[in-house]
């Protein structure tokens, strides 16, 4: 018989076996999944947001990338020690972040996992929140949220418009279309950190990936895996923090050709999952639009060329469409910004 992911990961890279959600053999009903590396700046914080929660049946793994070595591991180990649903491990099925995610999901034991990158923390109630819609959703493959974010010199905290419901259904094949159209998906700011995703769909493979057209964008392709397995449930309250500011480690890319091909290829990937495309536009014609969505971002930081002929852009008959099917319009509604855009490097 085939091994699952989940069989394949080694238990020996768990600091203290006694602090095993599972060991008792009742498995907690969320499992928070934080891949880490050289953040003892922030993981205090991550941690501390979970340790405060109103809600109890959870486990924490920190799945480590610089291993006891590294000062991160101290201090996880400092709090594991105090509080037993915590555990840490090593990562060592290759450095980087997409292994480093996946070490963390698959040591996971819960019903659900909830990712959460290391400088982002839960808002108050987030995990209460998250197990009551997905009690209510048992079979989603992954629920998401709005995220509040982070400056320099403030805190934009997203309040639910009154106007939309604040919990939304989508299927497999409406999710893969909101996120090829950049709609709801988008404007909820969806980063890893806002995901909860269902142990089965993890179980039967859909881990994160990098694809050779897709270097930097591991993010976006593996929304779209999520997609493909199920469906989608949006909660439209902000229930995560996302860091948006310039912290140790971080580094986003600031060449936006390298960027504009990145969504290309996720968006060729996208459309050959979408069953029915009569009346979407084309990979490259959403491509053009983003780029004029795009320009308040870059007006100030890309040759000139390259804004005369992203505006031109809108002078494209199939351009004007996309924008009639408010493409544009969702994404001039919200502040534009790169946001996990393109994956972490160091």
């Amino acid at each position: 018989m085939k091994q699952s992911p989940l069989d394949q990961f080694q238990t020996t890279d768990v600091v203290d076996q006694n602090h095993c959600a599972d060991a008792s053999g009742l498995r907690p009903f969320i499992s928070v999944g934080i891949p880490t590396f050289r953040r003892p700046d922030t993981i205090r914080r991550a941690i501390d947001s979970i340790l405060h929660q109103d809600f109890s049946n959870w486990e924490l793994v920190v799945s480590d990338d610089e291993g006891p070595e590294g000062s991160t591991w101290a201090i996880v180990t400092e709090y594991a020690r105090a509080e037993p649903r915590i555990r840490i491990v090593e990562n060592r099925r290759g450095r980087g972040q997409v292994e480093n995610t996946n070490n963390a999901m698959l040591a996971c034991t819960g019903k659900w996992i909830k990712l959460l990158h290391d400088d982002d923390w839960l808002a108050p109630g987030a995990l209460k929140t998250f197990a009551e819609v997905s009690k209510k959703h048992p079979s989603a493959a992954f629920i998401t949220c709005a995220a509040n974010v982070m400056e320099e010199k403030r805190v934009k905290f997203r309040l639910a418009p009154q106007d939309r419901e604040r919990i939304s259904v989508y299927s497999s094949q409406q999710c893969l279309t909101d996120l090829y159209l950049v709609r709801t998906t988008r404007t909820l700011g969806i980063i890893p950190s806002t995901l909860l995703i269902n142990r089965d769909v993890i179980h039967a493979g859909c881990l994160m990936r990098a694809h050779k057209s897709i270097p930097a964008g591991v993010d976006q392709l593996f929304f779209v895996d999520l997609a493909r397995h199920g469906y989608m449930v949006a909660i439209n309250d902000g229930l995560i923090f996302y860091d948006a500011t310039n912290h140790p480690s971080i580094t986003t890319s600031k060449n936006f050709d390298e960027v504009d091909q990145v969504t290309l290829a996720v968006k060729q990937l996208n459309w050959n999952l979408i069953e029915d495309r009569k009346h979407l536009p084309r990979p490259e014609t959403v491509l053009r639009a983003l780029r004029v969505a795009r320009l308040p971002m870059r007006f100030h930081r890309q040759p000139w060329r390259a804004t005369i002929r992203d505006a031109m852009q809108i002078l494209r008959p199939s351009v004007m469409k996309v924008a009639n099917q408010h493409i544009l319009a969702y994404l001039f509604a919200i502040r534009p910004r790169l946001g996990r855009l393109l994956t972490r490097t160091r």
